[in-house]
């Protein structure tokens, strides 16, 4: 029998907060379509460290979701730190507007050589607002300035569009200048046709399985080659406090046609510990039969190619 692969890390999604509408994120497609139906959400740090019942020391906590950006979190330092209290990983993801430069001193003296911050900037200050819409460039580059100098390796992570293609080598100078240990490409492949006027015009800049999500929407069946049974596993859990195997599922878009958002009680953090879900029967029968079933999220985010 198939068991549920023990998790290489997390993602964890401590807040769906954010001060950003970028157009192609599942939290301003959310509100756009059911404002009245939208509640913020906060994860508390005690609930957390309850359900980790296992030895998370060597593990990386990737904090970064489908909705919010970690920084908003009102008490994201908690969280780090009981973490890094059990001998975990940090990688911050944030766009890293708005926090002044007390904020970031307090959680940056809490991580080491072994955590990482990576900033998703895609453009230079003159463009990036076209996808990152209500970003300030002025208290980034307070949060750049203040990142570099700790002992945390600093990432740029920039989506490549149709308005900043031309513009990465600036960037990548623009990111020398400031002292940022890594410039990261990042190839997106999710445009429909609210965001197909960013799609870049050059095909070596989209990602990878774009013509399989095509393929997806035109109703043609994928063979899967899930992450999740990869020994790169690393499961994933919401600001709402509930379980999903990755961040893929827990996208609103899928999530309520699996049986994780299905039976949402059943994977709530609150009532389960980490090590009693890993036994549940439902769990080990999804693992078993991922590759036959394949599911309609597993087949857009994690088609062979």
């Amino acid at each position: 029998m198939t068991s549920v692969p023990y998790p290489a890390g997390f993602y964890i999604e401590v807040t769906n907060m954010c001060t950003l509408e970028c157009s192609g994120c599942a939290r301003t497609r959310f509100i756009e379509q059911w404002p009245n139906h939208w509640k913020n959400y906060n994860l508390d740090h005690n609930l957390l460290d309850q359900f980790l019942d296992i030895d998370i020391e060597g593990m990386k906590f990737v904090l970064s979701g489908n909705y919010g950006d970690p920084i908003y979190h009102p008490n994201l330092y908690s969280i780090i730190n009981m973490l890094k209290s059990r001998g975990a990983f940090i990688d911050i993801v944030t766009n890293g507007s708005y926090r002044k430069q007390s904020w970031w001193k307090k959680i940056l003296s809490l991580l080491d050589s072994g955590d990482n911050i990576t900033f998703s900037i895609d453009g230079i200050p003159e463009n990036f607002t076209e996808y990152r819409k209500n970003a300030d460039w002025k208290s980034i580059e307070v949060a750049i300035k203040e990142c570099v100098k700790s002992s945390s390796t600093t990432l740029w992570k920039y989506i490549v569009f149709s308005f900043n293609e031309y513009n990465i080598e600036d960037a990548k100078r623009l990111s020398d200048s400031y002292g940022i240990d890594n410039f990261v490409l990042n190839h997106s492949d999710r445009f429909d046709q609210k965001t197909k006027h960013l799609m870049p015009i050059d095909n070596h800049n989209l990602g990878g399985r774009y013509v399989k999500q095509v393929e997806f929407k035109r109703h043609i069946q994928n063979e899967i080659n899930p992450i999740c049974k990869s020994t790169k596993s690393e499961h994933f859990i919401t600001a709402t406090g509930h379980y999903s195997p990755c961040c893929y599922i827990g996208d609103y878009r899928f999530y309520y046609k699996t049986q994780f958002g299905k039976n949402k009680k059943e994977y709530s953090i609150k009532d389960i510990k980490f090590s009693e879900l890993m036994q549940l029967p439902n769990m080990i029968e999804f693992y078993s039969n991922i590759e036959s079933s394949k599911p309609l999220p597993c087949q857009f985010n994690c088609p062979k190619r």
